[in-house]
């Protein structure tokens, strides 16, 4: 290929010119389409139930691929329990595949964060560790990030849903230093490979700290944990699985349990 490139170069300097170009493009580029490659060819995971203990918490988990399903924010603009007060409830309104509650919420039943349903923006910007990462997708792209990338996604993608909650678990496969080891309790949280498959889950007793070793650098139902992010726990805790979901018809929630402000719905795209 020297030698051609040599040759073409005497007679045609500027084709040559072009050619070397076009292939240097390539080769910097072939990383980049390896790693499409590999996402594009990730299992298709079904929505399934699975029930496991990870570093000795209970966990009960429902896997899901972005590529089939869609994670929806339900937000009650009039609070709590206006018109749902169970995730079950909404989850059979809405013919869903699962249903878990989502995030924090004030005294007055307002949102503690930013969260936008159906493109609605409501509540403001929550700058404590219950702020510090959030969920975002606009059905095409869907992730998990820190609260420093907000304004960029919002940018980049407009999203259709987003909920601001916290704290993160795990970050890019690390764990997260200060979580607290007090107040052992139910929590509800969302997880991702940092592509196409997911974890809603419902830990039934564990401290923060306790439930991020549970989820940091792990593997379960099949996924590879990248991120994971709390959800409001404690009494708020509320997971239903529908018996459409592969071991499924399940539900946790405490009869103590307090009426919440939004959801995360799953649902078939």
């Amino acid at each position: 290929m020297d030698r051609i490139l040599h040759s073409v170069s005497r007679q045609h300097p500027l084709i040559a010119a072009a050619i070397s170009l076009a292939l240097s493009a390539s080769i910097h580029a072939a990383p980049k389409a390896l790693v499409i490659d590999e996402e594009d060819n990730q299992p298709l995971l079904q929505p399934s139930y699975h029930k496991v203990t990870s570093n000795g918490v209970r966990l009960h988990l429902v896997s899901f691929d972005t590529r089939n399903c869609a994670l929806q924010v339900i937000d009650q603009a009039s609070g709590p329990a206006s018109q749902w007060s169970t995730a079950s409830s909404v989850g059979k309104a809405k013919s869903a595949h699962a249903c878990i509650n989502a995030g924090f919420f004030n005294p007055d039943g307002s949102p503690l964060g930013l969260v936008i349903a159906d493109g609605k923006p409501r509540g403001l910007i929550n700058n404590s560790s219950l702020g510090a990462g959030f969920f975002y997708t606009n059905g095409k792209q869907s992730g998990i990030a820190r609260k420093s990338d907000l304004s960029r996604i919002r940018s980049q993608l407009v999203p259709t849903y987003l909920l601001q909650t916290g704290p993160m678990l795990s970050y890019r496969k690390a764990a997260i230093s200060g979580l607290s080891s007090k107040n052992p309790r139910t929590r509800s949280f969302l997880a991702t490979d940092g592509s196409y498959h997911w974890l809603i889950g419902y830990a039934e007793s564990a401290t923060l700290e306790q439930l991020g070793k549970a989820l940091t650098g792990k593997r379960l139902a099949n996924v590879n944990i990248y991120h994971a992010i709390n959800l409001d726990g404690g009494r708020s805790s509320d997971l239903w699985v529908s018996p459409s979901v592969q071991n499924g018809d399940k539900t946790f929630r405490a009869l103590w349990n307090k009426p919440v402000r939004n959801f995360l719905l799953l649902t078939k795209k």
